[in-house]
């Protein structure tokens, strides 16, 4: 019977596991503002105004959201440091969890369902959508590329879209102004700008268009 107090009292005393306890309190909280207020509280993450967080849980180090951000429900996010620029909308069901920091500018969004792999850093610029449903961002691949010798990490850069069901692989940039295809696989970085990329594995389709104005 001691034993089994011992137990329980070493878990609750653990602080990893009681910060998940308290995200996941947190999420069932039926208000935005009482759901927001102890984010900030308990676990002092940097909250601007006019934000509306779901019922998500977000379990990261460190967490700064800007202004007017919403993060709707049944995200799961849980990483070293997340970043949220203003004006930046995070929607339903996405997962973005690792070791690593993730980081999206202004004015961006990520809609629906997709997984981003943070063993090494993504970063997201402004203005850039993860449209649709179903992509993902990987940033290891075997136990070789875990080793941390070589740079895996994704960037994203700004005025970028992403469709639907696009992989993404370790250490790819994807250059400003860019339009990714349904469906494509971006096996390598596209350094050049204003082109519509597609195919598996994708590659330049057309170039110098501006996909805001012309697609």
């Amino acid at each position: 019977m001691e034993s089994q107090q011992l137990k329980i009292f070493l878990i609750f005393n653990n602080k990893k596991v009681k910060k998940i306890l308290i995200v996941k309190i947190i999420k069932r909280i039926p208000s935005n503002t009482l759901r927001v207020f102890f984010y900030k509280w308990l676990l002092n993450y940097n909250i601007g105004h006019n934000v509306k967080i779901g019922r998500s849980l977000i379990n990261c180090n460190t967490l700064t959201v800007g202004d007017n951000v919403i993060i709707r429900h049944n995200n799961t996010i849980s990483c070293d440091l997340f970043s949220v620029g203003s004006n930046t909308k995070i929607h339903s069901g996405n997962t973005i969890v690792g070791k690593s920091s993730f980081s999206i500018g202004e004015n961006s969004r990520i809609i629906n369902d997709h997984f981003i792999d943070l063993w090494n850093n993504v970063t997201i610029g402004n203005n850039t959508w993860i449209s649709g449903r179903g992509s993902q961002f990987w940033t290891h691949g075997s136990i070789h590329t875990k080793k941390g010798t070589k740079d895996l990490g994704i960037n994203i850069k700004d005025n970028v879209y992403i469709s639907s069901n696009t992989s993404i692989s370790p250490g790819v940039t994807i250059e400003n102004d860019n339009l990714v295809g349904l469906g494509s696989v971006i096996s390598k970085s596209i350094l050049t700008k204003r082109n519509i990329v597609a195919g598996n594995p994708a590659m330049v389709v057309k170039q110098n268009v501006d996909w805001r104005e012309n697609w």
